[in-house]
């Protein structure tokens, strides 16, 4: 039986297991069990020698641990030492190796709704390890302008840092919320990558409403509520909408990828998966 775990903390909210379980089913997995595990900072060190010795095959790695795990691992994959947050970890014998599978479900969420990145302006809300992602994407595919809105100005400055180190030819504004207000009819896409807006707290939205044009995407990083706040305010200014929850399904199956090896990404219905989790959270 191969053994799989979620650390992380809290972990009360997570649909991992459920989704795991259904990605097991369509690939007629039967000998793989997937749980959460919350742990507190204190205790990783202690729970990876005993994942390294046999413990688990692999894990994936949320909030509040994606950077903490780094200095654990015998090695780092270039894009999530790029970022700085590793969440997904393989171990082949007792060698464990830290993947970012954040990147490649932001990227497969972007084609699948035909967002080009070539050339257009962005926003990114927020600065975190979900923000390194998305920023790392957007500046691999040649974005022209991103514009980072962030509470601290330290971490807007690491992100930009990422960004640059992709691209530097894509040009990277440091903006108050006033300031891309006032950039709104020129913005593609606005991405929420904080987690203002999110079940129990579906009141909040981390931007003003102004921000959104008929001709702006706004995505959601959030999957719960299915429709946030901030998603709700794009649609009343005629904005289309992404939530994150097929993001969400893709860096899982990109993480079963890892772990099985072969090309899982085309053996798997994501958008029934991607259903399933909607009745779920409904």
């Amino acid at each position: 039986m191969k053994r799989f775990a979620l650390l992380g903390e809290p972990l009360g909210h997570s649909l991992s297991p459920a989704l795991h379980k259904a990605i097991y089913r369509q690939l007629e997995i039967d000998d793989a069990s997937y749980r959460t595990i919350e742990i507190p900072e204190e205790r990783l060190k202690s729970f990876f020698s005993g994942f390294r010795v046999g413990g688990f095959d692999g894990v994936n790695v949320t909030i509040p641990h994606k950077s903490n795990v780094i200095g654990l691992l015998d090695e780092v994959d270039s894009k999530a030492k790029l970022i700085n947050a590793v969440n997904c970890i393989n171990r082949t014998g007792n060698k464990l190796t830290g993947y970012n599978t954040d990147l490649l479900g932001f990227a497969y969420s972007l084609r699948q709704h035909n967002v080009s990145i070539e050339g257009n302006e962005f926003a990114i809300l927020g600065a975190g390890g979900s923000a390194q992602a998305v920023g790392a994407v957007l500046a691999e595919g040649e974005a022209q302008i991103v514009s980072i809105v962030n509470r601290t100005p330290e971490r807007a400055e690491q992100l930009k840092e990422t960004i640059l180190s992709v691209n530097d030819s894509v040009k990277v504004n440091l903006y108050t919320e006033e300031q891309l207000v006032k950039r709104a009819k020129h913005l593609d896409c606005v991405i929420n990558t904080t987690s203002l807006g999110m079940s129990p707290n579906a009141k909040d939205s981390p931007i003003s409403a102004e921000v959104f044009t008929e001709n702006c995407l706004a995505f959601d990083l959030i999957y719960n509520p299915l429709k946030t706040k901030f998603l709700k305010d794009a649609e009343k200014q005629g904005a289309s909408t992404v939530n994150g929850l097929q993001m969400l399904v893709a860096q899982a199956v990109y993480s079963v990828e890892i772990w099985m090896g072969g090309n899982i990404v085309a053996h798997v219905d994501m958008n029934a998966l991607a259903r399933d989790l909607e009745k779920a959270i409904k």
